[in-house]
């Protein structure tokens, strides 16, 4: 693969001359993890207690 960019490999980089390079704060907000789905894990949370709940009530219930 490198014997195509043989030529340029050992280049330095200088840069862009139009552009500013980017604090290294926001670049790290580029890859910052989000929430697609704003409240999913809360509403997930709710619905795994209320099974839990409704579990424990049914071995409660049931004869022993």
């Amino acid at each position: 693969m490198t014997k195509n960019y043989n030529d340029i490999i050992d280049h330095e980089w200088l840069g862009s001359p139009k552009r500013p390079r980017m604090p290294l704060a926001s670049r790290a907000k580029i890859f910052m993890p989000f929430a697609a789905l704003r409240g999913f894990e809360e509403l997930i949370e709710k619905k795994k207690l209320e099974i839990e709940k409704s579990r424990e009530m049914k071995t409660e219930d049931a004869p022993q």
